[in-house]
């Protein structure tokens, strides 16, 4: 059969095929839909939207918590011929803003029409009422007739939002050919036989990792694909092992996080139980990537057969559609020790007991990338600079200013060295002391190991201006498990980033827990941490 050119083209392919989408529940049940299944109950949503007066163009939003109901719904959405785009339902939805940002980003998106699972309807009844009449409940698409609209290469396929850690989430309008080009690209480095891989996952599916990287991968590659609901994750972990020891899937990504909150929480018991000699790659990406994060697991792990080359570092952006580079599958991560007063001036020395950066490989099929100075030049390896990126994956423009750049700039800083691709932070929240840059996120890290938090639940950034600062703060949650006394823990953090980094912070602030502003995905939003901060919206209870 010919490639496809579109999603529903896509899944019409691999309706062929006797494969198709899994759900692991909580208890351990196993749902599964056959391709041919969906493509046949997708049609049938299509034709009762169309009814509703659903037009090609038109968009359309998904609010659900992973399930058969929002892949079916999302696809109803693509053979009607609307676009769709997903946000996340209120219980993974982020701090009291919950309402007023989903109720922008719909607007955003003018939507004409919002689906959600009716057991959620109710709790949306505050973004209704600042957009009333868009919501409907799931159960209300229902009828026997079946609709298939034949998009194009070209046709808007769908709106996928930005991360929003540095501004406002936007809403990126992706094509049905940059779909294609991007799954495409990530399936040629699966090693092997396709035919021989499934997925798995449990990211959410208003995150580009959970959507394409999980579910349009899974269906251009006519794979199996088994999906567990993020919330079921975040409550048990080793659901998500049990689900690789029982499905035998061979692919899975995982943010650095979900990597540490498995060694911290899964229990000697769960541990004994699991088999994870058929998990060949783990796609680690989604936020920074620490090596000793990895090392830990894989010593937690390693007595369930868990392989540490398993470990793929990557990197992508949701302006890419998803995925730029990938490390290779078939080596263990690779890290170099670099200079950081070097990197801090815009080179990539090696030195020893420097800071280890994590390589996150070559440029996927189709794409280019080249480090620019700040006029726009490209800078030769070992020069770190702003990262831009050309390709067929790169996004048709922003919905509302829909212009396909010819170069995308990511906003992120990096550098090539001996080959490889290595990432230095994002532009906007680097730190600027004595005229040396420093990436947030390594002095975030430099926190890991101190009892009584968590670093992925704290925030650096610079005390003075965003283009000259004179000292970095610290803003820390600490965990409401741990005793441990406040002013104690902000003396420790101090202590600590100052042994690892060389830094001496400004001044550290210690809050409860959840107060740290972040996206939907869990990225800790510094940005706007800083100007909560300087406005004087936190409540430190401990400073040092």
């Amino acid at each position: 059969m010919k490639t496809p050119t579109s999603l529903q083209d896509a899944l019409r392919s691999a309706a062929e095929t006797d494969r198709g989408l899994q759900f692991f529940d909580r208890s351990g049940k196993l749902s599964i839909y056959p391709y041919a299944q969906l493509l046949i109950d997708a049609g049938k949503y299509a034709a009762s939207l169309r009814a509703r007066g659903i037009e090609p163009g038109d968009t359309v939003g998904v609010i659900f918590s992973t399930s058969y109901a929002m892949v079916q719904t999302l696809f109803g959405i693509l053979m009607a011929g609307a676009i769709p785009f997903c946000l996340a339902p209120p219980r993974l939805g982020r701090g009291s803003d919950y309402s007023a940002t989903t109720a922008r980003m719909i607007t955003r998106a003018r939507a004409k029409l919002v689906v959600t699972d009716d057991s959620i309807l109710n709790s949306l009844q505050k973004v209704s009422s600042i957009v009333p009449n868009q919501f409907i409940g799931v159960s209300e698409l229902n009828g026997n007739e079946t609709y298939f609209y034949e998009a194009s290469s070209n046709s808007p396929a769908v709106i996928q939002f930005s991360s929003g850690t540095t501004v406002d989430p936007k809403p990126i309008l992706l094509s049905h050919g940059n779909l294609i080009a991007n799954t495409n690209a990530i399936l040629t480095r699966f090693p092997g036989d396709l035919k021989d891989h499934s997925g798995l996952s449990w990211l959410p599916m208003h995150h580009d990792m959970g959507l394409i990287g999980g579910l349009f991968t899974a269906i251009v590659g006519k794979g199996n694909g088994t999906f567990l609901r993020p919330e079921d994750f975040v409550l048990r972990p080793g659901l998500w092992l049990r689900a690789l020891t029982e499905t035998r899937a061979t692919i899975s990504p995982c943010p650095n996080f979900a990597l540490k909150l498995c060694t911290e929480r899964v229990t000697d018991d769960e541990l004994d139980s699991l088999d994870l000699s058929s998990w060949q790659i783990a796609l680690v990406g989604a936020e920074t990537v620490h090596l000793r994060t990895l090392r830990d697991f894989y010593d937690r792990f390693k007595r369930a057969s868990f392989n540490y080359a398993t470990f793929t570092p990557v990197y992508g952006l949701a302006e890419a559609t998803l995925a730029v580079s990938f490390s290779d599958p078939a080596l263990a991560p690779q890290a170099v020790l670099f200079d950081a007063d070097k990197l801090g001036q815009g080179q990539a020395e090696e030195k020893p007991n420097g800071t280890e950066i994590v390589t996150v490989g070559t440029a996927l099929p189709g794409f280019t990338i080249e480090i620019r100075n700040s006029k726009g030049e490209p800078l030769p390896e070992n020069c770190v600079g702003d990262i831009f990126i050309r390709g067929d994956s790169i996004m048709a423009g922003y919905f509302d200013d829909a212009q396909a750049p010819e170069w995308l700039n990511t906003g992120d800083l990096g550098f090539f060295f001996k080959g490889n691709l290595y990432l230095y932070g994002r532009s906007k929240d680097l730190i600027i002391i004595n005229g040396r840059n420093h990436d947030p996120s390594y002095i975030e890290f430099a926190t890991e190991g101190v009892p009584g938090l968590r670093h992925e639940r704290t925030a650096a950034f610079a005390s003075e201006t965003e283009k000259q600062s004179e000292g970095v703060v610290l803003i820390v949650e600490r965990d409401k498990s741990d005793q441990q006394t406040p002013e104690i823990l902000a003396q420790l953090v101090r202590d600590a980033v100052a042994e690892k980094t060389g830094l001496i912070a400004e001044s550290v602030h210690i809050l409860e827990s959840g107060e740290i502003p972040r996206t939907t995905s869990g990225k800790v939003k510094r940005a706007e941490a800083r100007r909560k901060y300087i406005a004087g919206d936190f409540k430190p209870i401990a400073s040092c």
